[in-house]
């Protein structure tokens, strides 16, 4: 399992391109300043996201179950939500686990390195989290 489990660490990158490729998204000249993260920044992302990301893709996710145990599943994304209420603690989507659908925040999922998706999300954890 921990093969698999490190193919969906996080890559490092150089700020300058993260932030390049963040401005981008946002349709900012280079140089401006990263966007606050707010609800409309927020909905901004989403639909950036929305245009770009290819559905589905596999992830993982870190469920912890009481008393402190945690298992890693295997997921797949099948979109992001559209629950407004959501976005005011970042960007959610919708995933199947074990033939549920539920929705995850989007920061909480491992995507794999080669995944074409996964630039696209380091970009938006980078930003969310700065």
């Amino acid at each position: 399992m921990s093969e698999h489990v490190s193919a969906f660490t996080r890559s490092a990158k150089p700020a300058n391109s993260e932030e390049d490729r963040i401005r981008a998204a946002f349709g900012l000249p280079g140089g401006a300043p990263l966007p606050e993260v707010n609800k409309d920044t927020l909905l901004q992302y989403h639909e950036y996201l929305t245009q770009k990301l290819s559905f589905p893709f596999q992830a993982l996710y870190a469920e912890t179950q009481p008393p402190v145990r945690q298992l890693v599943r295997y997921a797949t994304v099948i979109g992001l939500s559209d629950s407004v209420r959501r976005r005011l603690f970042g960007l959610f989507c919708r995933v199947e686990i074990d033939g549920a659908i539920v929705e995850l925040p989007l920061a909480d999922l491992g995507i794999r390195e080669d995944d074409p998706n996964r630039q696209l999300i380091d970009d938006y954890l980078h930003w969310l989290w700065t």
